[in-house]
This record gives C-alpha cells, sequence and structure tokens, in this order.
C-alpha cells in the first residue's frame, strides 16, 4: 500500500517545517490562509511528556487540530521526539487512533543541547545511539498502524557523516526522510550544505527508492525551492524560518501585502491565538511574530517595542488599534 508521501505526485511539493512553539494550529491556519503549503507538521510532540500523567495535557495541546483549520483540508503530520522506544509506540498508537494526522514524524535533528545531551533528536545521530535509532522507528511503525513514519534529521553531529548516517536511516524502511542540510554544531550558523542533501538522494536511489526525500534549510520560499528542488533532486522542500521572514513563503502565486493588510493578518492572528487558547497558554509565543507583521512603515519599530511590551491578547490589540491605517498604507 502506497503512503501519504508517496501519493503525493506533486514534485516538488511544500511542507510547513515543524517548530517548538510556532507551529500550532493557529499558525498552521494562518499560513494556509495566505499561502498553499502541501504538508504542514506540528510542534514537537514529547513522547516521555505524553508518557507522564503530569505532562500528558502539555503535550496534547501541542496536537490539537481547530476546526477551522480542518476545514482548510490541509494534511497534518504529528512530529514527535524522545528516546524510550516504549513511548514512542504507545503514542504512535493514540495518534492514529486520533484520526487527525495523516503522518507520524520522528525528530531526529533538533539541536538544542540539553536534549542533545539526553539522547534525543541531534544526540540520535550519535554512532552510540544508532541501535536505539532503529528500535524507536521500529516501535513508532508497530504504534503506527497504517500511518506512514518518516525522520526529520541533520547529516551529523560535529561533523558530517551523510553517507554512513543517511545510509542507515534509509535502511529502516521509513516512508520519507527530511533532511536538514547542517549538523547539530552548526546549528543555523552557516549555509545549508544541499551538496549534501543531493548526495542524499543519491544514496536514496540505491538503497531505498521508495523513500520520498525532503530538503531543508535556508529556503526562502516556493521560487527558491524550486530551483533548489531542481537541482539537487529532492521530491519535497520544507520551509521554517522562511516563513517568519515572509508570511508568503508557502504561497504559490503570492499577492503584494500593505502594511496596512500585515496588521489585519497580525489582528486575525492575535484573535485566533486567544480563542484558540484563551488563559490556557502563555501570550508570550505571538510576541515573535511582531517582526513578521510589523514592518515598511514610518514608526514600525516603536509599535513593534510596545508589542513586546504586551503581556496579553488586549493589551496588543489596543497598541495595533491606535495606528492610523491612512499612515500604513
Amino acid at each position: 500500500m502506497k503512503s501519504f508521501w508517496s501519493q503525493n505526485n506533486k514534485k516538488p511539493f511544500f511542507v510547513l517545517a515543524p517548530m517548538d512553539d510556532v507551529t500550532d494550529t493557529v499558525f498552521r491556519e494562518i499560513v494556509a490562509s495566505v499561502g498553499s503549503p502541501d504538508v504542514t507538521m506540528t510542534e514537537f510532540a514529547s513522547t516521555d511528556g505524553y508518557a507522564h500523567p503530569k505532562g500528558r495535557p502539555s503535550v496534547e495541546r501541542r496536537l490539537i487540530v481547530n476546526n477551522s483549520e480542518k476545514e482548510m483540508k490541509v494534511p497534518i503530520v504529528a512530529q514527535i521526539w524522545g528516546n524510550n522506544p516504549d513511548n514512542y509506540r504507545e503514542m504512535a498508537k493514540d495518534l492514529a487512533a486520533s484520526g487527525e494526522f495523516v503522518g507520524i514524524d520522528i525528530n531526529m535533528g533538533c539541536p538544542e543541547k540539553g536534549i542533545v545531551k539526553r539522547g534525543c533528536c541531534g544526540g540520535l545521530i550519535k554512532e552510540e545511539n544508532w541501535d536505539n535509532a532503529a528500535q524507536i522507528i521500529k516501535a513508532t511503525k508497530e504504534g503506527a498502524g497504517n500511518l506512514p513514519v518518516s525522520v526529520k534529521t541533520r547529516i551529523g553531529v560535529n561533523r558530517i557523516i551523510t553517507e554512513n548516517w543517511i545510509s542507515f536511516l534509509l535502511e529502516q524502511d521509513i516512508a520519507a526522510l527530511t533532511i536538514h542540510g547542517r549538523t547539530v554544531k552548526e546549528m543555523s550558523k552557516v549555509p545549508a550544505h544541499w551538496d549534501e542533501i543531493k548526495k542524499a538522494v543519491e544514496l536514496r536511489d540505491k538503497i531505498a527508492p521508495a523513500t520520498i526525500i525532503i530538503g531543508n534549510g535556508d529556503v526562502e520560499n516556493i521560487e527558491h525551492g524550486k530551483k533548489l528542488a531542481q537541482e539537487s533532486g529532492v521530491d519535497g522542500i520544507m520551509i521554517g524560518r522562511g516563513v517568519l521572514r515572509d508570511i508568503q513563503a508557502l504561497t504559490e502565486a503570492p499577492q503584494e501585502m500593505t502594511a496596512a493588510d500585515k496588521i489585519r493578518l497580525f489582528e486575525n492572528h492575535l484573535k485566533l491565538y486567544q480563542d484558540t487558547w484563551g488563559d490556557t497558554k502563555s501570550f508570550a509565543p505571538m510576541k515573535k511574530f511582531a517582526k513578521l507583521y510589523i514592518n515598511g512603515f514610518p514608526g514600525a519599530v516603536e509599535i513593534r517595542s510596545r508589542i513586546m511590551e504586551s503581556h496579553s491578547y488586549d493589551e496588543a490589540m489596543e497598541v495595533l488599534k491606535k495606528i492610523s491605517i491612512a499612515k500604513v498604507q
């Protein structure tokens, strides 16, 4: 049976990257409302947290899908992380039973130091953890049932080991593999090594021709992604930080947005966040979006500063109400 990934006949297809405290149901809906992502991913969801009675509610909140997002009919993949195969298996069972997701993706790339030290995410790239990485994939597939299991990773920890690490992952019979073209140590401090992503495609062709390869790293928008896909041979392109610089980065035919358009979209984003989370979630994550929306007109820096000083939806909306729309057209 073909997986969701292999049924996608568009090449390249485009994926909204999983980003912590960013890609909740609210942001995914906003991106889809102005763009054309083929697939989106959830925030990182901890399998270990999910396995603990006290941690589960927080993890479940990361996996909420609003009805208004469902109506947009953009496929959603749940991304999970941890280092205990049993916890992966049990969480995968529940994700499959929920009916909310078209696939499960395993985070084997996040470079956050504390997580890497625990042998999670980017820590699984260390050779001493490869056996556990294989067990995690196996356990997730056992729990996922008919949902395809994919992996998102990097090309090494302290040095590039594309050939060994990517070959190992391709031998695990996964549906799709997203490759961020940097090592864990490189974080996002150097340009992504798209030559290594191209090498991964060549390895895929030899080892696991049915596995879908998705490239990630420094992709600005769809036009740029198409160029990189043509050069590297990947099946799909994942865009993360590019969307935080341009809300239309995942838009096939972007329209010119005035400053007033962006402010109205920010107001919609704020309202949807408030309607979704109310007092159950801190307002703080919304502050990171100020620069995305408030730019390109006199006084934008001062207004962003006031948004950053806001502590609630009401305070932020009050700041925006005082902006003269005529001034920012």
